[in-house]
């Protein structure tokens, strides 16, 4: 039992999960993975590693009277631990109908937001969730076989914003093997053995297969994940420094043939991209096209088709966008209904001072430099040390590749994914402010995610701290 705490414990602290003070919601389905997962955390935050801010669980409405018992089994849970319950209603099998989409991909949305509400309910800054280490080899092998690059490949972070997965190194046998020996029951989930879901198909049928050849695939494949993750972020740090040079987005303007653009053009420095290699052109190429059409995203082909336009090709159309060469330049421009342009802005913002938007949807202001014991932090606002922030600080809308390292987050981050994930309106994501320092270095997705360089450590003696306030 102290060995698989001390390995979590370990975990947490290399992939930086929490702290002693982290307050954390367990999200707990009632099957041996969360519940061991629950315990877990109980005993880990009864030693002062973390904080238990109690359990969720999210009824699915997909096994009827069995979920009903799952709902129950947790709730009982959570009352022998002493801990508050959060307990969430989604007509899974109704979303999904209506969206068009798999109860899988229905239950993942319903979960995110679920979640969200969850972490707010208990006052958490953290949502743990029970993935395992074969559960990482199985979605390594699903997005295999679709073909997925190194970052596809990686499989699930540790952590992606407030979500963190504290189990994603322990075997799903060894829980089971923990809660027998502290003697605590699960719930079982016929749904697991339906071999028609290519999760439990790869589960029960490829793995093993694996194992055959490799005893330890499970954890050779979840290693090889690591691996890739590393790498992916390396490259991606690369093409963002290269998009930065190359892409360049104009508002509004008029399409390479004269036709009036309904909403972006965006224009890439064809030779400069084609002397990158061929791994940092494709990820160039890929910012350029959801710069150009943020709403939605492109793959492998699109992106070779871009740098093969930049080589000389003819260009053509693509969902949402015309592509050709126009001189030195590849010319993407949207053909969205409706999309809509806006008025670009950079306001100075002085430390202390304000700044107002230009649209009259927000007022952001700083407070500062001040002695570190003076300063809080409440809703809306954000605290910075202020020895890392150049003498004055500008606020702008997005631009292309813009990216950031998310304070807890493993690596760097498109501003367009922060934008995603929180589910700003497409609509809205063009006047939303990000503050950056004097060298373009992005400190602030306003009201969303701070850049770790920024946050306050043990060795910050002044702060700053930001405020946003929407009209």
């Amino acid at each position: 039992m102290s060995h698989l705490l001390d390995r979590v414990r370990r975990f947490a602290a290399q992939q930086s999960l929490w702290r002693a003070d982290t307050r954390i919601v367990a999200a707990v389905s009632g099957g041996a993975d969360s519940v061991a997962l629950f315990c877990a955390l109980q005993q880990l935050a009864a030693g002062g590693d973390c904080q238990l801010a109690g359990l969720a669980h999210l009824h699915h409405h997909i096994r009827g009277a069995e979920a009903d018992g799952d709902a129950a089994f947790c709730r009982h849970l959570a009352e022998r631990a002493g801990v508050p319950m959060v307990i969430g209603d989604a007509d899974v099998p109704a979303l999904a109908a209506s969206a068009g989409v798999s109860l899988e991909v229905a239950g993942r949305d319903a979960r995110r937001q679920f979640y969200a509400t969850a972490q707010a309910t208990l006052s958490a800054s953290r949502v743990a969730v029970a993935h395992t280490r074969d559960d990482q080899a199985e979605t390594v092998l699903l997005r295999l076989a679709r073909g997925a690059g190194p970052l596809g490949l990686s499989g699930m972070a540790p952590r992606r914003d407030h979500l963190v997965r504290p189990l994603l190194d322990i075997p799903r046998a060894e829980l089971r093997s923990y809660l027998s020996e502290i003697g605590v029951t699960w719930r079982e989930d016929a749904t697991n053995a339906d071999r028609a879901i290519p999760r439990n198909w790869v589960r029960h049928e490829v793995l093993p297969r694996l194992r055959e050849l490799n005893a330890q695939a499970d954890a050779a494949l979840a290693r090889a994940a690591g691996l890739l993750r590393t790498d992916a972020v390396f490259l991606d740090g690369l093409a963002n420094e290269a998009a930065t040079r190359l892409v360049r987005l104009e508002e509004g303007a008029t399409g390479a043939k004269g036709a009036a653009a309904a909403g972006r053009r965006v224009t890439i420095d064809a030779a400069e991209l084609g002397r990158l290699p061929l791994a940092l052109a494709r990820r160039v190429a890929l910012r350029a096209l959801e710069t150009a059409n943020p709403s939605r995203s492109y793959g492998l082909e699109e992106a070779e088709l871009l740098c093969e336009t930049a080589a000389g090709g003819v260009g053509g159309s693509l969902v949402g966008l015309e592509m050709e060469r126009f001189g030195a330049a590849v010319v993407l421009v949207s053909r969205l209904p409706g999309a809509a342009s806006f008025d670009p802005f950079e306001l100075q913002l002085d430390m202390p001072g304000v700044v107002d938007a230009p649209h009259g949807r927000w007022t952001l202001s700083a407070s500062g430099p001040m002695p570190r014991h003076e300063a809080r932090a409440e809703a809306g606002q954000v605290m910075l040390d202020a020895g890392t922030l150049s003498p004055g600080l500008i606020v702008r809308p997005r631009r292309p590749g813009d990216r950031l390292h998310p304070l807890g987050a493993p690596g760097r981050k498109k501003v367009q994914d922060v934008f995603v994930d929180r589910k700003i309106p497409r609509d809205d994501r063009d006047r939303e402010p990000i503050v950056t320092d004097e060298m373009g270095r992005i400190v602030w997705v306003a009201g969303q995610v701070l850049a770790a360089p920024f946050r306050v450590t043990s060795l910050t003696t002044t702060v700053v701290v930001l405020t946003l306030r929407r009209q």
